[in-house]
């Protein structure tokens, strides 16, 4: 089984995510590779409730330039988490 941590990156806290967490939905950037259920799993563990939806976006990798200098940034992968009700949201 793999660890929390490397399923689940970071909280993504950003003004849409406050918005989104009045209707208890929690939004993290994962890793490429996690399907749904091991995000369920790692969402389950780290915040100790029930999950009852999942939705994930992949974000493609861009084209960045500094000077003449021309790479890429790293593709990612958002998973906005929504939680049963009455679940302790965490803070």
């Amino acid at each position: 089984m793999t660890k929390i941590f490397d399923v689940i990156r970071k909280p993504l806290l950003t003004e849409k995510g406050q918005i989104l967490r009045e209707k208890n939905i929690q939004v993290f950037e994962v890793a490429t590779w996690a399907t749904k259920h091991q995000i369920k799993e790692a969402v389950e563990l780290l915040l100790q409730s029930k999950v009852k939806a999942i939705r994930t976006v992949r974000i493609p990798s861009r084209t960045k330039r500094l000077g003449r200098f021309v790479g890429t940034s790293n593709p990612r992968k958002k998973a906005y988490v929504e939680l049963a009700e009455g679940a302790p949201a965490s803070e």
